[in-house]
């Protein structure tokens, strides 16, 4: 923690990791594994689309429809289980 107190202190935030909400970072971070981002940034987009980027919307979706929603992100089988 001291290095990073250290890091943060010297260079402040970086905003390295695009995302709007705490939601969308976690989201974001599940859906890039073996993905390039272009491709889950339009399956983000499409989550929101169907105000889908919640926790309670994404546990009681369908896993058929929470698939097609992430499609773009690829691998979206896995993904969505």
């Amino acid at each position: 923690m001291e290095v990073y107190q250290r890091l943060f202190h010297r260079w402040g935030p970086q905003h390295w990791w695009p995302g709007d909400t705490d939601m969308e970072i976690i989201v974001g971070a599940i859906l890039t594994q073996n993905t390039a981002w272009t491709h889950v940034s339009k399956a983000i987009d499409r989550l929101k689309e169907h105000k889908a980027l919640n926790l309670d919307v994404l546990h009681r979706a369908p896993l058929d429809q929470l698939a097609g929603w992430i499609r773009p992100a690829g691998y979206y089988n896995v993904k969505a289980r």
